[in-house]
């Protein structure tokens, strides 16, 4: 081999050997970044740990099916979990704008500030999916343990957990809680406090414009039918965030 093509064929090597380590420095550096990412978003209070309640709060959030493991899109970089649907936004975007107002907005002031993240007083989809993805059930289950036993489900009423404990084993499952069959009726029985099968405006927890919008018939009183009527889903949803005492 002349000297000179020996000579570029060492330095190809060299470089090549350079270039391959260049490329697996640059992943190590991207992995670290998201690592870092990934750290920064369960180290909620930025005190350089993270606690137990952190990590089991990252862990939920990312658990989309409630399945109890992390798999699929749940781990993929870049995956999001699914959005609340374009029915249920609609029913809120009452003007068809692209987004909810104050004035279309039907929970409380405090939730609408802390959805509000541009502070532009208007709410995107892409904000309102916060409170669908928000996790009450993280939040009764005071333990951690996964499930919601009656002693946490306390001071809300018995009659209202067992709507939701189909297999009566006295403890609630993520499915069994937002079960969407059984939570409308779960929500109604706790706001139905003198069991007369009727929510009346004393007993009922949301705004105003929420009732109104129920009480179809404009009797003041909210009947079962009108609680669980289709078209009412969206807002049993929303409310259900605000219906049940936590300890």
């Amino acid at each position: 081999m002349k000297p000179i093509i020996f000579f570029l064929f060492i330095m190809i090597l060299f470089l090549s050997g350079g270039l391959a380590q260049g490329i697996g420095q640059a992943k190590q550096n991207e992995d670290n970044a998201d690592m870092m990412m990934k750290y920064q978003g369960m180290d909620q209070n930025n005190d350089g740990k993270i606690t137990r309640k952190e990590w089991q709060k990252f862990f939920n959030n990312h658990d989309w099916n409630g399945d109890g493991v992390l798999s699929g899109d749940e781990v993929r970089p870049g995956a999001n979990r699914q959005s609340v649907s374009s029915d249920q936004f609609r029913a809120l975007d009452r003007n068809n704008s692209g987004a909810i107002s104050r004035s279309e907005w039907t929970g409380t002031t405090q939730d609408f500030n802390r959805l509000d993240q541009d502070r532009n007083n208007h709410l995107s989809v892409e904000e309102l999916d916060q409170r669908w993805e928000s996790d009450l059930f993280s939040e009764l289950d005071y333990n951690n343990d996964r499930v919601i036993a009656y002693d946490e489900w306390s001071p809300n009423s018995r009659r209202s957990f067992e709507v939701l404990d189909l297999n009566r084993n006295g403890k609630l499952t993520h499915d069994e809680f937002y079960n969407p069959q059984q939570y409308p009726v779960s929500v109604f029985r706790e706001l139905d406090q003198n069991n007369n099968r009727m929510i009346s405006r004393r007993e009922w927890r949301s705004t105003s414009d929420s009732f109104n919008r129920l009480d179809t018939n404009g009797n003041n009183l909210l009947s079962e039918d009108e609680f669980n009527a289709p078209q009412s889903d969206s807002l049993v949803i929303q409310i259900l965030q605000e219906v049940f005492k936590k300890r």
